[in-house]
């Protein structure tokens, strides 16, 4: 299977072909809250080998060595529906809005 973007709620996936230099190991895991919800509804990778985890200039990378499940820890009727996560290199990005009253960018929350 080729890498390809997924979208999951506010969170994208995108593959790269390498990561930054620069780019530093935080951890080694088999889950991982992708992105946080006020309400505690999380975006969660989870897999059964560790995969790789690397923050750069504020930016998230995963290197997931196997199939792996990005889903919405979260029950009931508003739920987005998991995706599978193939073999691959990618940038975490989470969308961002402007709020013209505070004047600035803010990410999207879930």
């Amino acid at each position: 299977m080729k890498p390809q973007i997924v979208r999951h709620g506010e969170v994208l996936f995108y593959p790269i072909a390498e990561l930054p230099k620069e780019a530093k190991l935080e951890k080694e895991t088999k889950k991982y809250i992708v992105a946080h919800s006020e309400t505690g509804h999380h975006h969660v990778l989870e897999s059964q080998k560790d995969f790789k985890v690397f923050t750069w200039k504020n930016e998230t990378y995963i290197e997931v060595p196997e199939i792996s499940e990005l889903f919405h820890q979260k029950t009931g009727s508003d739920v987005h529906t998991p995706h599978q996560i193939v073999p691959s290199k990618y940038k975490v990005i989470i969308k961002k809005n402007f709020d013209y009253f505070k004047g600035k960018l803010e990410k999207v929350r879930d």
